[in-house]
């Protein structure tokens, strides 16, 4: 069956992908549930990502009901073609590779693999890719897929017998470790499904190398493991990671006005409901392997001047709407703006510098992001405040640590750029 369109804003470009690629699905974990979809359409989805245009799936007599499940929405984000075995393709695997004479990508349906082992496939020639028996990922020109039909043996490992052709071999630490868009140091993910045990430990896993490496204190310990549950609730559903993002902006630019006209308890509640949705967003997207690159652009363009109007609004409220005035309270709501902006301008030339944010370039600058003046940290200053009858305090105290925070990435970021300057002079 032919799946959808191909999406216009994928997170990761098609690099050097083949056309085809053959996913042996016999294993029993291939038709197991994880996140909202089995493992064989995740792997799908992947490929679809990076530009495959169609993908030969040969189950087992044993995964063919479950491993043929797909969801209802793959059809509006992928343009694939996905063919069964014995539905106009060989029945199984090495009939199929002896009638193919173009490169192939070639996996395991029963494996969960991390995306940037896709992309290493993508770059390569040639290459096998694995962490133990069993969990091979392949690519292979057309002269190796037609030595490995004519040798084919159905008592060997298929990963062995392409060794055997010379097929050059990876394990996870030969790939890069680091992701910029998740401020992540992680080696790739290659994990075989079980066919029975629980699923949970591999999902908490997954789970949590959707979250940012480098966060605050409030996303570690205060809500992460809400957002999990709110996202394996949302995972099996058709709601979408747009939908939350919507949500997320609504509640962000909600809380100003409420915050503005003295409505302090449905202006925090505004406020956390779009912190919330903004985390459910960016794991529901990384888990369900619906990305969007122009709804992402859209979230950071609206959720700076969003959090500035939070600034801005109580400020409004605690000096009756007199921020023009000398001294104060007004004074402090000006100076919290700057430090806010300012930092803003700081991490994001170092991130245009550097091709990497400065909140994890080095273990002291994760650390301080623990508890760096930023969104929620701020937030939940004012909540406290709100809840004890003291905003002006807590108000104050934010724009304080926020001017703190904004220090320490100067000075970090002086210290990063003239170290390397140095290092490239030498």
């Amino acid at each position: 069956m032919t799946v959808g369109q191909q999406p216009s804003d994928r997170e990761s470009p098609a690099l050097r992908a083949p056309r085809l690629a053959l996913i042996d699905a016999t294993g029993p974990g291939a038709g197991r549930h994880l996140w909202g979809m089995t493992v064989v359409e995740r792997q799908v989805r992947e490929l679809g990502r990076l530009g495959v245009a169609e993908v030969w799936v040969f189950p087992s007599a044993g995964t063919r009901h479950a491993a043929t499940v797909l969801r209802d929405d793959l059809t509006l984000l992928f343009g694939i073609r996905v063919v069964w075995a014995g539905d106009g393709i060989a029945s199984d695997l090495p009939q199929a590779l002896a009638r193919i004479d173009e490169p192939v990508l070639l996996l395991h349906g029963d494996v969960v693999y991390d995306e940037r082992v896709f992309a290493q496939l993508a770059q390569a020639d040639a290459l096998l890719v694995q962490d133990r028996p069993g969990t091979g990922a392949a690519r292979l020109p057309a002269a190796t897929v037609g030595a490995l039909a004519r040798q084919w043996d159905s008592d060997c490992p298929w990963e062995a017998q392409i060794r055997r052709l010379g097929v050059a071999d990876r394990g996870p630490a030969d790939i890069e470790v680091y992701i910029p868009s998740l401020r992540l140091t992680m080696p790739p993910l290659i994990e075989p499904v079980p066919a029975t045990a629980a699923l949970g430990p591999l999902e908490r896993l997954m789970y949590r190398r959707s979250f940012k490496g480098a966060i605050d204190i409030v996303a570690r310990y205060g809500y992460y493991d809400l957002v999990r549950l709110l996202t394996r609730w949302v995972c099996p559903t058709r709601l979408t990671p747009n939908l939350f993002t919507v949500l997320s902006v609504l509640g962000v630019w909600a809380a100003a006005p409420c915050l503005a006209t003295g409505r302090l308890g449905w202006g925090l509640a505004a406020a956390w409901v779009g912190v919330l949705c903004d985390s459910i967003d960016g794991k529901l997207a990384r888990l369900r392997l619906h990305l969007s690159e122009s709804m992402g652009a859209f979230e950071h363009l609206t959720a700076m001047p969003g959090l500035a109007l939070w600034y801005l609004g109580t400020g409004w409220y605690l000096t009756g709407g007199q921020l023009l005035a000398a001294g104060g309270v007004a004074l402090v709501t000006w100076l919290f703006l700057a430090a806010f902006v300012l930092d803003k301008v700081v991490t994001g030339l170092f991130r245009s510098l550097s091709g990497r944010e400065l909140f994890d370039a080095e273990p002291v600058d994760a650390a301080f992001h623990l508890i760096a003046g930023r969104r929620n940290i701020s937030l939940v200053l004012l909540t406290l405040g709100t809840a004890a009858d003291r905003l002006a305090a807590a108000f104050t105290a934010a724009a304080v640590w926020t001017g703190v925070t904004l220090a320490f990435h100067v000075v970090r970021f002086s210290w990063l750029r003239c170290r390397r300057v140095t290092a490239a002079g030498s």
